[in-house]
């Protein structure tokens, strides 16, 4: 059907309408203090009370397994647990198996911890609070060097300083002395690769985060308990945000999306009245 003039131009303009609405509703969550409530997830609930639970001092293994593609996902994660960590006085020993996060997550790690410096006005100092091993080959074969000794598998850790004497480590000489390991993970090497050659092995609780699109294949290592918990995509990120209650990131994404969601179903529920509409019309004036 060919168009006329008039309707192609009808049709620019309601092209262009859509995408300012759309830009309106993904900007507008980030400049007022708009919200819609939600609940957390029982998997996020299960990982927060689980590091939550754990006492000052204890150390906590964070392995961010995921590279700039996937930041927008996991970033919110890995800071909320940081925050987490942080906050609790436990010990954040922080490592990627991605040579392309290496930079991003050392940035995330420093910025989070000045953060906390600032808020607290306490010191948060590397080798003291908290461990960077940065990346080192090997993904299943390292994970299992670290279970008979974590300090030879890592002599140095990213800032070149010995782990031997680090006093972060101090009563940690391979993963069977640590408290709980949350991997955070895009792809392989990732989460199945942690539970088998990790938790499964070296018997210590494992939590996970990764994105959307994978979360639903971990469900069924919740269900056998070798998972103790799941963030899935930024959802996920805004769960343990809004469990904090520290919303950042990750809950100012969700709204954006959820308002984004709304609006797109508003538009797809009117343009469909629209052509029942107009098909009602062409009826009429056909009959009559």
């Amino acid at each position: 059907m060919t168009r006329s003039p008039a309707d192609l131009l009808r049709l620019r303009r309601t092209r262009h309408v859509i995408y300012l609405l759309v830009a309106a509703v993904v900007v507008l969550p980030y400049l007022f203090q708009l919200s819609m409530p939600f609940k957390p997830s029982s998997w996020a609930e299960k990982l927060y009370h689980r590091v939550d639970s754990l006492k000052s001092g204890s150390h906590v293994l964070l392995s961010f397994d995921y590279d700039p593609a996937s930041s927008a996902e996991l970033n919110p994660m890995a800071q909320a647990l940081l925050r987490h960590c942080f906050a609790k006085g436990l010990v954040p020993i922080v490592m990627t198996h991605w040579v392309t996060g290496v930079s991003q997550v050392e940035k995330l790690l420093r910025d989070t911890a000045e953060e906390v410096q600032k808020q607290t006005g306490k010191p948060v100092e590397s080798g003291k609070d908290y461990v960077f091993l940065g990346f080192k080959p090997g993904t299943s074969n390292l994970v299992l060097n670290m279970g008979e000794n974590l300090k030879a598998a890592f002599d140095k850790d990213f800032y070149k300083q010995p782990t031997e004497s680090m006093p972060a480590l101090t009563g940690v000489q391979s993963l069977k002395n640590i408290d709980m390991a949350v991997d955070l993970a895009a792809g392989t090497p990732g989460v199945e690769m942690w539970i088998v050659y990790g938790s499964d092995r070296f018997h210590f609780p494992l939590g996970a985060g990764t994105t959307a699109v994978q979360a639903p294949q971990l469900y069924p290592f919740i269900k056998s308990n070798q998972l103790v918990g799941l963030l899935g995509g930024l959802r996920g990120a805004a769960d343990y945000e809004q469990l904090l209650k520290k919303p950042a990131d990750a809950t100012r994404g969700m709204l954006a999306q959820s308002w984004t969601h709304t609006l797109l179903v508003i538009l797809i529920i009117g343009a469909n009245l629209r052509l029942l509409a107009g098909l009602f019309r062409r009826k009429r004036t056909r009959d009559a």
